[in-house]
């Protein structure tokens, strides 16, 4: 079974609804984080129709095939994946955790400049300049000042 991830255009569909998919396809985009399977999908998200939502969104490149699982695996002879593509995942990972939190903890319209610095990030370097602001800022809300060293140590953990 097929492994899919989001790409940054369907990241940015997520945090910024653009209308480009129906409610069903956003859903099954929503579940979709690298490690569902196909089957974990086809459960969690309901959807009868789950490959058409699958083909409207890797056609609108807002998803892309990540791995195989199970018997459509590559064989053990191919080489594996390179560590290029793994810090890139765990780059927009961590992108997109700071960005959730932020809007967990602040809604939507604040901390826009900071939001969009975070999604300008192509570096792991670019995203550790911008870690103190990050954890300053979630420190604002109260129940974020509370949850900090948790959310630190989750986000470090992909970084």
């Amino acid at each position: 079974m097929t492994i899919y991830t989001k790409t940054p255009r369907g990241a940015g569909e997520i945090a910024n609804r653009s209308g480009a998919i129906g409610q069903r396809a956003r859903r099954v985009l929503i579940l979709i984080d690298g490690l569902r399977s196909h089957e974990a999908l086809r459960t969690l998200s309901g959807d009868g129709e789950l490959d058409a939502s699958l083909a409207q969104l890797r056609d609108a490149g807002f998803i892309t095939a990540a791995r195989e699982t199970g018997a459509t695996a590559r064989d053990a002879s191919a080489p594996p994946a390179s560590h290029s593509e793994d810090a890139s995942q765990n780059l927009q990972k961590a992108r997109n955790f700071m960005i959730n939190t932020l809007r967990a903890f602040h809604g939507n319209y604040s901390k826009l400049g900071l939001i969009k610095r975070i999604e300008g990030s192509q570096q792991r370097a670019d995203l550790e300049a911008l870690f103190d602001e990050w954890r300053a800022s979630i420190t604002e809300n109260r129940t974020g000042l509370k949850r900090v060293d948790e959310l630190t140590s989750q986000l470090r953990a992909v970084m």
